[in-house]
């Protein structure tokens, strides 16, 4: 937790002070001081300056909570907000920028918002009931494969240009809401699977932490390195991923792991059956890996590779998580992705590949070589 709240006290200062252009004038603290005014932004500013330091009120409530009483963890997070954004307003007399009480007041409704969320966040998480065996060590690196190929997708299309106005661009989603429900329900579902093979590969102390560290990792570096950074449909699934955590925890009926899966099957039979548009047989398969990208001269889609890979050691996971051994598991997603290229010989303007089919039995010995090696470990 306390590099969560380093890395977002980065971001704000960041934010807060970019570029960094320095003037010539050198006041002393109390002159600089006294140059803070009333002075309102624009809505959107002020929209801004509340929602950079939710973050803030939410790390450090997390943090604090062991050790003080609710109401104590709300209020220092909020007074640690308000000295943090104070000496940043101060420092902002340095850069050439505007000084503001109201971004005081703002940036510490902004912390204790984000307190409020932080103690929610921690009262819903000890609502999901682990089974009684969850291992207490970290565990399965599978899981951990699944997490880092979530994680490497995400974040593909980095780039290192870092500008405040693309700062800016990233909180737009939030300023100017157009949700799409279905995407919505496509990154809950994605973000649950990741959720689960986090909570399986970390230990039971640590499960929390650790799926907020994936959350932070993707979220901060979205905001500053890869653009377009989020959608609102994606942010509001976020907001409710741990409900639907505990829900799913909740069933007796059915295991989160098994809710999963069949949520998965569905997603992956959408994107590639639908529209079904049948017609006559038409033999167009192509049995080289890429054929259709070099013909058509192409360059790799890295994202749309490190999509395929994340779907598939998905399924692979989640089906090896309901019961079924690893192999299986491998043997079972290799023969569904090969049925739906071979019923794409009778779709109009889809045509059967080698491509996905090879890419899932990729990653599945990727997945028996890791457990194999784990095995090999614990026998040694």
């Amino acid at each position: 937790m306390p590099w969560l709240i380093l890395g977002v006290i980065a971001v704000i200062i960041f934010g807060s002070l970019y570029p960094f252009s320095f003037n010539g004038a050198h006041p002393g603290l109390v002159t600089a001081f006294k140059q803070l005014t009333w002075a309102r932004a624009s809505r959107a500013d002020q929209l801004r300056n509340v929602l950079m330091y939710v973050p803030l009120g939410f790390c450090l409530t997390l943090w604090m909570r062991p050790s003080f009483r609710k109401f104590w963890a709300v209020i220092l997070s909020g007074v640690i907000g308000v000295l943090l954004s104070l000496s940043i307003e101060v420092s902002q007399v340095y850069v050439q920028r505007v000084p503001s009480f109201m971004d005081v007041a703002l940036n510490m409704l902004g912390a204790l918002l984000g307190a409020v969320v932080g103690l929610s966040w921690n009262t819903m998480s000890g609502w999901i009931k682990l089974p009684d065996n969850a291992r207490t060590q970290s565990g399965d690196r599978n899981a951990l494969l699944l997490v880092w190929l979530w994680i490497v997708w995400r974040l593909v299309d980095i780039s290192l240009y870092i500008s405040l106005a693309r700062l800016k661009m990233a909180l737009h989603p939030l300023l100017h809401l157009e949700i799409s429900w279905f995407l919505v329900l496509r990154y809950l579902l994605l973000w649950l699977v990741v959720s689960l093979a986090t909570l399986s590969y970390a230990s039971r102390q640590r499960g929390n932490e650790a799926l907020l560290i994936v959350i932070a990792v993707v979220v901060i570096g979205r905001i500053l390195l890869v653009s377009p950074s989020f959608d609102s449909s994606e942010l509001l699934a976020l907001v409710l991923l741990l409900p639907a955590l505990v829900a799913i925890h909740a069933l007796r009926f059915l295991s989160a792991t098994s809710i999963a899966l069949l949520s998965m099957v569905t997603l992956y039979g959408i994107d590639q059956v639908l529209p079904v548009n049948l017609s006559q047989f038409h033999f167009s398969f192509d049995f080289f890996p890429f054929v259709d990208w070099i013909t058509a001269g192409a360059s790799l889609d890295l994202n749309a590779l490190l999509r395929m890979l994340f779907l598939f050691a998905a399924l692979i996971w989640l089906l090896k998580e309901s019961a079924l051994a690893l192999r299986n598991a491998v043997i079972a997603v290799v023969t569904m992705v090969i049925g739906i290229e071979i019923f794409h010989l009778w779709q109009m303007g889809r045509s059967g590949s080698i491509t996905r089919p090879a890419f899932a039995l990729g990653v599945g010995l990727l997945m028996l070589a890791i457990e194999r090696s784990r095995n090999n470990s614990k026998a040694a």
